[in-house]
């Protein structure tokens, strides 16, 4: 009898790996049908809808944006079955029975994209919780979608403002860079870098005696002794204006006492029933001020006073008696 060839080292690894690979693949199966829900159990929901958009069976169903199962297919509604309805397509969404309970009367479904250009999908509004879950076989409603031609409209828009965005930006950048404009010249133009240059260096000139403590600013900065001086004269204040506050001294008393407040007050009430006297032309003074008759003869002695000295400084010798000597 022939004897059969035993079985080598290579052909031993050649089959370990081959089972590794195997347990891996089912692994993997496994744990994206754990993940899509593909092996979970489903129950069937249609929606009617104008327009597929795109979608194709196979494609993600997500409720609030959590993938809760697939479409299964896609179908044409038949003329005679539509009436006066705009709907022509019957979509069937195999949907885990998880999530049965958020899938209500009010929720809709609506068909969107994932970005910009990805794939088409199913997305569903989660019901009212007043409202009835919907049961295997009901239509769910839906929602408008959002067509290729307003995504490409909309992003045509916005690459569109950025490209004039851009073209303008750099339109002001070779502006400012040919020196225009007051941005331009400050990068530009050599006069103002030297002036920069030179005030920076006037200020280093002024700084630096400063920060060595010389001049006036300077010990001032760096002298002790003139700032315990201050702190001293600032404490002084303080416990004057303390003292003032507590309404000692005469400053204080002015300030706290409510008598001087009086008599000025008395005083200002008496000044205005004296000028209200002189204004009703009683007294003295009242009568030089109201009555014009004095006030003409005031001003005629006020003229003949002025001829008189007048007089006196023209002939003074009219005026000197003679001196007789007996």
């Amino acid at each position: 009898m022939r004897r059969s060839k035993p079985i080598t080292w290579d052909q031993v690894r050649v089959g370990l790996v081959l089972f590794f690979g195997l347990g891996v693949l089912a692994f993997g199966i496994f744990f994206i049908g754990q993940v899509g829900d593909v092996f979970g159990e489903r129950y069937r929901l249609v929606t009617l809808m104008e327009s597929a958009s795109g979608l194709q069976p196979g494609a993600v169903v997500q409720l609030a944006g959590r993938n809760v199962g697939q479409v299964e297919r896609v179908e044409f509604i038949a003329p005679a079955a539509r009436g006066d309805s705009d709907v022509a397509v019957a979509i069937w969404l195999g949907v885990s029975v998880s999530v049965r309970e958020q899938i209500r009367r009010g929720s809709r479904a609506r068909v969107r994209t994932l970005g910009l250009l990805g794939d088409r999908i199913i997305d569903i509004e989660p019901g009212a919780p007043d409202s009835a879950a919907l049961a295997p076989g009901d239509t769910l409603g839906t929602a408008p979608a959002q067509s290729y031609d307003e995504v490409l409209g909309q992003s045509a828009d916005a690459i569109r403002s950025l490209t004039e965005l851009s073209n303008e930006l750099a339109g002001t950048l070779a502006r400012v860079t040919a020196g225009e404009g007051s941005l331009g010249r400050l990068l530009v133009d050599e006069t103002l870098y030297e002036g920069l240059v030179e005030l920076n260096t006037h200020l280093s000139a002024v700084l630096g005696p400063i920060a060595a403590g010389e001049g006036l600013v300077g010990r001032l900065l760096e002298d002790e002794v003139i700032y315990d001086r201050l702190l001293t004269a600032t404490a002084r204040l303080d416990t004057v204006t303390g003292a003032m506050s507590a309404g000692e001294g005469t400053l204080g008393r002015l300030l706290a006492s409510d008598s001087l407040y009086r008599a000025l007050a008395s005083t200002a009430t008496r000044a205005d029933s004296l000028l209200g006297l002189i204004e009703s032309g009683e007294g003295a003074i009242g009568r030089l001020v109201g009555e014009e008759v004095l006030y003409e003869e005031i001003l005629r002695v006020v003229v003949d006073l002025n001829a008189f000295l007048e007089e006196v400084r023209a002939n003074p010798g009219r005026f000197i008696p003679p001196v007789r000597v007996f």
